[in-house]
């Protein structure tokens, strides 16, 4: 019983209180800015990556662009081919001996 109690005082206090939440995006009562539902808003421009799709272009997947084209591709793919950071040293001696 004196759980009971408790619980409905605190679901009391957490409708209280998220009636009191106010969106600074539509001043609307009963929810924050980030779960506003007129403030649904996504990219307006192409992605700058591969000119197709409305979306950013850390999240574009695509392997061609808009004509066609092969794109490069992004992030760590190369697995360092093209250059690692540690140096390679030349493994020949300085003073070779001759016999």
């Amino acid at each position: 019983f004196k759980a009971e109690l408790i619980a409905t005082a605190i679901a009391q206090q957490l409708q209280v209180a998220r009636a009191a939440v106010k969106c600074f995006e539509c001043r609307g009562l009963g929810y924050i800015r980030k779960q506003c539902p007129k403030g649904q808003r996504g990219n307006k421009k192409p992605c700058f990556h591969c000119q197709k799709g409305f979306r950013w272009s850390n999240q574009c997947r695509s392997k061609y662009d808009k004509h066609g084209n092969l794109l490069l591709q992004q992030g760590n793919s190369q697995g360092g081919t093209l250059g690692s950071a540690a140096p390679q040293f030349n493994r020949t001696p300085l003073n070779p001996t001759q016999t």
